[in-house]
């Protein structure tokens, strides 16, 4: 083992070459397979309101995901996570709402449902690489009258696993 003098004080080259060894092989050959899993499952957060969804972030690693719905919004919402291919249209109705019955049941991975104002909710699911797009189905109406179709207002946002 060799050892140099340096400032007064012993420096261990092997100790030194180790971790430079250990960086360069990283920066060569990527991270460890470990590595790259604990970056998996990875917790999304989804801001709700009138009328957007905000996910942060918005890619996530493929495998299980926690996502956490936050209504920031003054009206009821909903989260609703369902598989795509990019570009995809989602089935509506005549009013504008998804038609969720025309979806595949392998692409349903959930929803958190009928979130009062100020409320959080969270759904786990396993997510494959790929397209997915986050919604909110409701229609609602206010002191008014007015009807509100959330999706059809412009509530959804692609978001991708990889």
């Amino acid at each position: 083992m060799a050892s140099v003098v340096l400032n007064g004080a012993v420096r261990n080259f092997s100790k030194a070459l180790g971790v430079v060894a250990c960086a360069a092989a990283v920066m060569v050959l990527g991270p460890l397979p470990g590595a790259v899993a604990a970056a998996k499952g990875k917790p999304v957060t989804v801001k709700l309101y009138e009328f957007g969804v905000k996910p942060k972030p918005k890619f996530v690693a493929a495998g299980k995901v926690t996502f956490t719905a936050k209504n920031i919004g003054t009206m009821k919402h909903e989260l609703v996570v369902v598989r795509t291919t990019e570009g995809a249209t989602l089935p509506t109705k005549a009013d504008g709402s998804v038609d969720e019955e025309q979806i595949p049941e392998s692409d349903k991975l959930g929803e958190v449902e009928h979130l009062k104002p100020k409320k959080s909710g969270t759904l786990t699911a396993k997510l494959a690489p790929g397209d997915y797009v986050l919604f909110c189905n409701l229609v609602t109406k206010d002191s008014q009258g007015t009807t509100y179709v959330h999706y059809a207002q412009g509530m959804y946002r692609a978001f991708q696993a990889g």
